[in-house]
């Protein structure tokens, strides 16, 4: 993940209420808290807790879902 890439990740996720400050930290939204790390091209997310009914697994493929589309999003962009 380029850093152009991480850019448009960050804003995404802040317009659906996560917020990442920085390279590195936590997040936490809708009682999931994770910490985050970028570095070296890569963005390394780690789940530390979330409330009982929500399985892991969804919460997984959402995120990863908000980053899927902002990098897809960021190649478009490269391409115009």
């Amino acid at each position: 993940m380029s850093e152009t890439q991480f850019a448009a990740a960050t804003q995404r996720l802040r317009t659906n209420g996560i917020e990442l400050a920085g390279t590195s930290g936590a997040l936490t939204k809708d009682g999931v808290t994770a910490q985050y790390l970028y570095a070296e091209g890569k963005l390394a997310i780690k789940i530390i807790d979330h409330p009982f009914f929500l399985p892991l697994s969804l919460i997984e493929s959402k995120l990863l879902s908000y980053l899927e589309q902002s990098v897809a999003y960021d190649a478009t962009k490269a391409e115009l």
